[in-house]
């Protein structure tokens, strides 16, 4: 289960919501939060007890659990929970005699980032990198697509692209460097290959429905397409278009 959970949130590319401060990276807590949400509607976070030293610096605490639906030896849903603590800081990263409620405010959201980072979100960001390591989940399908879009298989890609839609800027982002705009590019030409060759499959249809005098047979040409472009063919039919042709594949038209 704590696999799970930092596998998740581990391959997350968070490089877009990062915020500067002078020579630091800070991840926006906003952001951070809302797609810890959206993985684990059930994630909780808790503000602990501040420590206030005796030199007037203070220290606050976040504890953050993530439940990931699954369960523990004892029946109860499992529960994961990291605690983090940080220093109140200023712009400069040194500690803060007597902070103000402003000061104490932004070291709390940026301890629950912190937090968050023991769970996997935006852990790189505090090892200096710019993008998460894939995982091997990632890699295989980076892998995958690579070999889909060198071989020109448009339909396996519109496939692909649907099933995967949450990890299509990661796996573009593991091209290698100063291949990804070509890498993109070449995704979205195979996929256009895919947008004719659909277009060209509807044309024949509309003709095998409403033209008496046609040469096409509604079945022959339904059968004649592989699974992956059947499905995609008769979701790209509108309603009348799709009755037409299941009446006449009924009749053997």
């Amino acid at each position: 289960m704590k696999r799970s959970i930092w596998n998740t949130l581990s391959s997350i590319d968070c490089s877009e919501h990062i915020e500067k401060k002078g020579q630091f990276s800070y991840l926006s807590w906003t952001w951070a939060w809302a797609m810890v949400k959206r993985h684990y509607p059930n994630a909780d976070y808790d503000l602990l007890p501040d420590t206030v030293y005796p030199d007037g610096t203070m220290e606050v605490r976040v504890a953050v659990s993530i439940m990931d639906g699954e369960v523990d030896p004892t029946g109860g849903p499992f529960t994961l929970t990291h605690t983090m603590w940080l220093p109140v800081l200023d712009h400069k990263n040194k500690a803060i005699t007597n902070p103000n409620a402003f000061d104490i405010n932004s070291a709390r959201m940026r301890c629950l980032v912190k937090c968050l980072a023991m769970h996997g979100l935006g852990h790189y960001i505090y090892g200096g990198e710019s993008f998460p390591a894939p995982s091997p989940v990632l890699q295989e399908k980076y892998e995958e697509l690579v070999s889909i879009v060198a071989n020109e298989l448009y339909w396996d890609l519109r496939k692909f692209t649907e099933d995967n839609s949450e990890h299509m800027d990661n796996l573009f982002n593991m091209a290698p460097e100063g291949k990804k705009s070509r890498f993109k590019e070449d995704v979205r030409r195979v996929y256009g290959l895919g947008n004719d060759e659909l277009k060209k499959n509807l044309a024949i249809l509309e003709d095998c429905a409403g033209n008496p005098d046609t040469q096409w047979n509604a079945t022959e040409i339904m059968s004649e397409l592989g699974p992956i472009e059947r499905e995609f063919t008769q979701r790209g039919m509108n309603e009348i278009l799709r009755k037409q042709i299941e009446e006449k594949m009924e009749k053997g038209e």
